[in-house]
């Protein structure tokens, strides 16, 4: 039923219908906050087993046994975000990006997304945070199934390099996302931004 609920809510978002689409992301939070009602444990989203495997890795150490839930709350999660920021609403949807991302401390797509949203209030700092920890968390295997998601990360932190003023660190990301995703235009672009810019010396 989440699964079929948050898929009727991206349906919302491509039809342009914004506040239906957030009824049915809330209904999908709502009904696991029910579930879980009580129960103090960690709770995060795991995909796969091998998202269930670095979950349990990693907060081993602590003692606590997470409760891993279906991946369909963090997509509901993210899902709202999105359509807050279309509804020009990105003060909302940060607290569902991060949200997100806290469930799914391993997912790439979703760190990347939140990433975009400091970028677009060209807070350089924590952006360039957010794609590093995109990029931390992808296989990177140029020929893996991460390569779209990594070679997106990188580019992030060049730009976000770039606009804080060291463009040796940017040109170095940029060309290493063309590893990723050869031939990628916007990359391609911002290498000749960054050759304008050092061969005017700004």
């Amino acid at each position: 039923m989440d699964k079929q609920r948050t898929s009727a809510g991206f349906g919302f978002i491509r039809a342009g219908k914004l506040k239906k689409a957030i009824a049915e992301f809330d209904a999908v939070i709502s009904a696991a906050d029910r579930r879980h009602l009580g129960d103090p444990r960690p709770r995060f989203c795991a995909r796969d087993e091998r998202d269930a495997s670095k979950i349990t890795t990693a907060t081993g150490a602590s003692g606590t046994s997470p409760v891993l839930i279906d991946a369909a709350v963090c997509d509901a999660h993210f899902g709202k975000g999105y359509a807050l920021i279309d509804m020009g609403r990105g003060d909302l949807a940060e607290a569902e990006l991060r949200r997100a991302t806290e469930l799914a401390p391993f997912d790439a797509h979703y760190a990347n997304e939140y990433a975009e949203l400091y970028k677009s209030r060209r807070d350089w700092k924590t952006s360039l945070e957010l794609f590093l920890r995109a990029w931390d968390v992808t296989d990177k295997n140029p020929a893996g199934p991460d390569a779209d998601l990594a070679a997106r990360a990188l580019r992030g932190i060049g730009y976000n390099q770039m606009m804080l003023g060291n463009l040796e660190a940017a040109e170095n990301s940029f060309r290493q996302s063309l590893e990723f995703e050869p031939g990628n235009k916007a990359a391609s672009i911002e290498l000749g931004h960054i050759a304008r810019q050092k061969a005017i010396g700004s």
